[in-house]
């Protein structure tokens, strides 16, 4: 079990001594320490509170605890966890709770026994809430004015130099909590690191229940889970800058970028979703730690999503910004995805209705002879925008039943039994069957009824309409479209992030002014002129919290920031290749 220092090495323990001792008893206690130690006759007693570790009472163990107390600092933290009246003393057996003053010493002493019994009884099912119940009681003595009073009444009557500041009282009182609080943050961090899940949950959920008792509940849970975290978001973006390095941005390189896309999408399906469920089950469901990195996760899964853009693949682009939203509920990150996600529709929604389409050189046979012959059956993936549909051309029997398919098409129903054909799609598994079984039938009654060959030279000719749209003219709609689509996105970009680049202006500027502010009061400090350290405190506090939304502001927009500098890149090339097109369609 982790013991702190401030408790194994204490100097009062160290020197058996109380709390209230004054300068000179702590001499006079360790010149005795040295004749018994020198004699070998220093022992351990219940005042030394054994399950606290072997205690060092060595010469050079004393001298450091005499050291330690001529530190006001150290002096302050070294009495606060330890007994006013130890353990196994006259005083330390008194049965009821004195008056005050003395009142406030009782329930520090009771409070400290209360921490050492935890631990003693670990971080089961049991230790943790006898952990949560001591700190809740020392946070009410570590809140009590008049413990403080004593502690400042004791450097005075103590004969302490220098004495303790008040200042310097005042911090101990605002950490005092947390402190108490370390070995229960430390077996959290440990049981992370051996994935003991029910450990960390046990002891997270424990400190929840501290929240009112100060803000080192917020950094404790951060400290505690923060590792795993880290470790997560490390291996996403390593995921990412690997691949993503590695895709083409260039026009014609969807097959080669598709490529690294499909081995992208792997290494996250084995490796980053996993990883996500375990930390997702190593913290409670609405922990901060669980939020941050299903929005890692999300970002992650987008950013390769935006990867298969490149690889001409619309459609699998869209399911995955589809299934990164779900992952990135409630988070920061939902709102870029939606916004990529609205983008990406309209080329996914082109993709299906004209990607697998095949040009056709004229429209296929729609004739029947009494009732058997060619037709168009079925209607299916309905696209509003441009009216078609896909349909199923038949060898039909009795006009409307199937004998087997001839082929898949795109349609656009014209009237008047006229269709405007856009173009050829394969077939579809189940149309392949039905082929397969049709033709077997034929055969086997061909080969059975051994029929005489009969030719009927029989010619219809409904009316049709056909469609050869130009492969040209094709690439360089699409060409447009992509340039139109990429112009948008960064003008959206560029009105998004603008406020963010003035929020950056903002606070380097708080950060600049306050930087030089403590940079002269530091080098007043170092003249040996007195500052006013509280002042100097807040100072301190106010740049760490705007450093800390300096480096939100740039995690929450880095990927927008890339993305306007990606399509920056990609309006460059696409220009060009249009240019291109459009010159030889002139020659």
């Amino acid at each position: 079990m982790f013991v702190p220092d401030r408790l194994k090495t204490n100097a009062y323990r160290v020197l058996r001594l109380s709390a209230d001792a004054t300068l000179s008893e702590i001499h006079k206690a360790a010149a005795s320490m040295r004749r018994a130690a020198l004699l070998g006759l220093a022992d351990t007693t219940e005042a030394d509170m054994p399950l606290l570790g072997e205690i060092p009472r060595t010469e050079a163990d004393i001298r450091a605890a005499i050291g330690g107390l001529e530190n006001p600092v150290h002096r302050l933290s070294d009495r606060l966890f330890w007994f006013h009246r130890p353990p196994g003393s006259r005083d330390a057996k008194a049965p009821a709770r004195p008056s005050q003053p003395d009142g406030a010493v009782w329930d520090h002493d009771e409070s400290l026994r209360g921490l050492f019994a935890a631990f003693e009884a670990g971080f089961d099912d049991a230790g943790v809430p006898l952990w949560i119940r001591a700190l809740r009681a020392w946070h009410q003595v570590v809140s009590d004015d008049d413990y403080w009073a004593g502690a400042l009444e004791l450097e005075q009557r103590g004969a302490f130099e220098p004495a303790a500041f008040p200042s310097e009282i005042y911090a101990l009182r605002d950490n005092a909590v947390g402190l108490a609080a370390e070995p229960l943050v430390v077996a959290a961090r440990d049981a992370v690191a051996r994935d003991d899940r029910s450990t960390v949950r046990r002891i997270l959920t424990g400190l929840e229940e501290l929240a009112d008792t100060g803000p080192w509940v917020a950094i404790a849970l951060h400290d505690i889970a923060s590792p795993a975290v880290e470790r997560f978001r490390a291996l996403c973006r390593a995921v990412r800058e690997e691949f993503g390095s590695k895709i083409v941005r260039e026009q014609d390189a969807g097959e080669r970028n598709k490529r690294t896309c499909d081995a992208e999408l792997k290494r996250f399906r084995a490796e980053i979703e996993p990883e996500l469920r375990r930390v997702i089950q190593l913290v409670p469901t609405d922990h901060p730690a669980a939020q941050e990195s299903r929005e890692e996760a999300a970002l992650c899964l987008s950013g390769i999503a935006t990867d298969y853009t490149w690889a001409d693949d619309f459609i699998t682009s869209e399911k995955l910004r589809e299934e990164a939203l779900k992952l990135a509920q409630d988070t920061l990150g939902a709102i870029r995805i939606e916004e990529g996600l609205a983008q990406i529709r309209e080329a996914a929604r082109k993709q299906r209705v004209f990607g697998a389409l095949k040009p056709i050189s004229s429209a296929p046979s729609l004739w029947t002879f009494y009732g058997i012959g060619f037709t168009l059956l079925g209607r299916s993936d309905d696209d509003p925008e441009t009216r078609s549909y896909v349909t199923m051309h038949y060898f039909v029997a009795l006009f409307v039943i199937p004998i087997f398919p001839v082929g898949r098409y795109r349609v656009i129903d014209m009237g008047a039994n006229g269709y405007n054909f856009l173009g050829k799609l394969p077939f579809r598994k189940v149309d392949r069957w039905h082929l397969g079984v049709a033709l077997t039938a034929i055969a086997a009654i061909i080969l059975i009824g051994a029929f005489s060959n009969q030719n009927s030279n029989v010619s219809s000719a409904p009316t049709t309409r056909t469609y050869a749209p130009s492969s040209e003219r094709s690439q360089m709609s699409a060409l447009k479209a992509r340039i139109e689509s990429g112009r948008s996105r960064m003008a959206d970009l560029k009105t998004q992030l603008q406020p963010v680049i003035e929020e950056f202006t903002r606070l380097n500027a708080q950060m600049e002014t306050l930087k030089a502010e403590l940079k002269s009061l530091d080098e007043q400090q170092k003249a040996g002129i007195q500052i006013d350290v509280d002042d100097y405190n807040a100072k301190v506090k106010t740049h760490n919290e705007l450093l800390a939304g300096h480096r939100a502001l740039i995690a929450a927009n880095s990927a927008d920031i890339q993305t306007h500098d990606d399509l920056a890149e990609q309006d460059s090339v696409l220009v060009k290749q249009y240019n291109s097109l459009l010159k030889g369609g002139t020659r």
